[in-house]
């Protein structure tokens, strides 16, 4: 099992490599292929021996080889996060991976870990991960006997959050949430189709009321601030997909 998960986490970590691009030039509308990796602050090619995945950055102390400038601690931090969900898609969710769910599932991940960053430093969800993902989602329920579920998620998530902004806009009138929240419900739904979504919006709602708090609490932001919502949106996602049953036993269970 240790052998397992070992391999599962270096996977996702070298995934994780990959996710940095995306989230840094997606929100950019760079290429994700040209040029190859480099340092944003003096462009200089970053070799493969400082380019492996947790190790280079602190190897490194945080700081590019060349021209001395930190290196955000969000490089480690996302390819550890997507060696952990890659562990938790095994263990918890039992797919080996030779099974085509696991892949999919794989990709779900990496999203909300691309969602979660992307927002949270560029206030930006990629449109390339929202026309990708939701296809994709409805392929694997079709596949799995599912669809019916995974449509009505799709359109569920989307109708919840546009009427949560149109109250939001005639209440406090200003944008309450943007264009990508809303797709990005929509995402989550063909994923985690109707039985789950509620669960993820509810938690996603928790987790970013207790986030805005934190902020206006620390002076970070002020009342009347954008506060990204995609990072939790995306957390309350992943909780649901791994830990969606538990939950809604619990509740069942304590208070029903």
């Amino acid at each position: 099992m240790v052998i397992v998960n070992t391999f599962f986490f270096i996977f996702g970590a070298v995934v994780g490599s990959f996710l940095n691009v995306l989230i840094y030039r997606l929100p950019r509308e760079e290429s994700i292929i040209y040029p190859p990796s480099h340092c944003p602050n003096c462009k200089q090619h970053i070799k493969w021996h400082d380019n492996i995945p947790i190790l280079s950055y602190f190897i490194l102390l945080g700081r590019c080889r060349s021209c001395g400038s930190p290196i955000s601690i969000r490089y480690p931090l996302v390819e550890i996060s997507a060696g952990i969900l890659f562990i938790l898609i095994s263990t918890l969710l039992g797919f080996r991976i030779s099974d085509f769910g696991f892949w999919l599932y794989a990709f779900f991940a990496s999203s909300m870990i691309t969602v979660f960053f992307s927002d949270y430093e560029t206030e930006i969800i990629p449109n390339e991960i929202i026309l990708l993902g939701i296809p994709l989602g409805l392929l694997f329920h079709f596949l799995s006997g599912n669809i019916a579920a995974s449509i009505i998620g799709c359109a569920l998530g989307y109708s919840l959050l546009f009427l949560v902004s149109v109250l939001g806009k005639i209440i406090f009138r200003k944008e309450a949430m943007g264009y990508g929240d809303l797709k990005l419900a929509a995402l989550m739904g063909a994923w985690l189709t109707s039985d789950w979504l509620l669960l993820a919006l509810f938690l996603g709602y928790l987790i970013g009321a207790i986030w805005a708090l934190m902020l206006l609490i620390l002076k970070i932001k002020k009342r009347g601030d954008y506060i990204p919502f995609g990072p939790a949106l995306s957390t309350g996602a992943l909780i649901a997909l791994f830990w969606g049953k538990p939950i809604i036993d619990f509740y069942v269970t304590h208070f029903l």
